[in-house]
């Protein structure tokens, strides 16, 4: 999120790099949640095109772009980045799917009639789903003893697989509607993710930028924050409370609102690790007061919740944008990618 040209990159990277990065964007939970956080995947896209290419706002040809990147048919004019065209299928096929059977091939001896389904996926990169699929759907371990780590990566490949099978029906309607369900009136519903909501958002976001997170004391090596009463991991809370801080500060920065409101898929895209916990910001509190640091709003039945920073807290940061001056004692930087935040310091 600091770093949003890093992200672009990660959404267009060959699957052979994206093998080789351990902290990816777009990950196994967000496949599988019906492709949760997709939309500020696709909103990121959008925004280079607009802003960084000479496309700018031709909305039909960024429908026809990123209909290109989700790998269904498409009329693209514009000379796309090369491994662009079906990125994101060929990442679930190519880095997803092949990971996981990776993992699969490690118990070897108990795959039975499984091995052979193991071997297409590891061999083929453009395998067809449909075989495989119907495989691991009617497939089951008749050992007690299998290890639970086969089964649950035989469960993820399901999975995936399925996740494939069912993205093109995703594409029928993608003028007026691509993930949501239309209502008895044929109207997008409020969560519905499309095309034209994408763009508008890329739109109003603007270019992509490219931030650090100024601190101007250290913060961590005090107790003046706890978890549950205990003593921080400055290895797991230490990036989660700045990265959920950063995020607060970069949804500020044009209005004037105490509370934000957050995707959790967002959130979870940017936290290191497979299935990070970012449900725990009420867990972080003040040790003197025990004051909340994050102040929640949950909204029911949809996937966002208001987020508010204690201003004890967001006084001791800003956000400093690519040139500007660097005012501060110690900046944390950004990649693009899920891993930690760089620490450096100013003498």
């Amino acid at each position: 999120m600091l770093n949003e040209f890093g992200e672009y990159e990660q959404y267009t990277l060959s699957s052979e790099k994206l093998r080789n990065c351990k902290n990816r964007r777009l990950k196994y939970y967000n496949v599988k949640n019906s492709f949760s956080g997709l939309e500020r995947l696709m909103t990121i896209i959008t925004r280079h095109f607009i802003f960084h290419t000479p496309v700018g706002s031709d909305e039909d040809e960024l429908r026809e772009i990123l209909k290109a990147w989700c790998g269904f048919n498409h009329k693209a004019k514009t000379i796309l980045p090369e491994h662009f065209n079906g990125w994101l299928n060929n990442y679930i096929k190519r880095v997803l799917a092949f990971e996981t059977a990776c993992e699969c091939f490690q118990y070897e001896s108990l795959l039975g009639d499984l091995k052979p389904v193991i071997e297409k996926l590891l061999n083929d990169r453009d395998f067809d789903i449909k075989e495989p699929l119907a495989i691991l759907e009617n497939f089951k371990f008749t050992n007690d003893d299998v290890p639970k780590r086969l089964k649950e990566n035989t469960g993820k490949l399901k999975n995936l697989l399925k996740a494939l099978d069912d993205f093109p029906n995703k594409g029928k309607n993608f003028s007026k509607n691509l993930f949501g369900v239309l209502n008895a009136e044929g109207d997008t519903p409020f969560r519905a993710i499309t095309y034209d909501r994408i763009i508008a958002n890329a739109l109003l976001a603007g270019g992509l930028r490219c931030y650090c997170l100024a601190c101007d004391e250290e913060l961590f090596q005090t107790n003046i924050i706890l978890k549950d009463g205990k003593k921080l991991s400055l290895k797991k809370d230490k990036d989660i409370i700045l990265k959920m801080t950063a995020e607060y500060l970069l949804q500020r920065r044009d209005s004037n609102q105490e509370f934000i409101v957050t995707n959790n898929a967002n959130m979870m895209n940017w936290l290191t690790g497979e299935k990070p916990d970012y449900s725990k910001r009420e867990s972080y509190a003040f040790a003197e007061t025990n004051e909340k640091l994050f102040e929640i709003i949950k909204i029911e039945g949809i996937n966002v919740t208001k987020v508010k920073l204690h201003s004890e807290w967001a006084k001791h940061f800003r956000l400093i944008e690519d040139g500007d001056e660097k005012q501060g004692r110690i900046f944390f930087s950004d990649n693009g990618s899920s891993e930690p935040l760089k620490e450096s310091r100013q003498l």
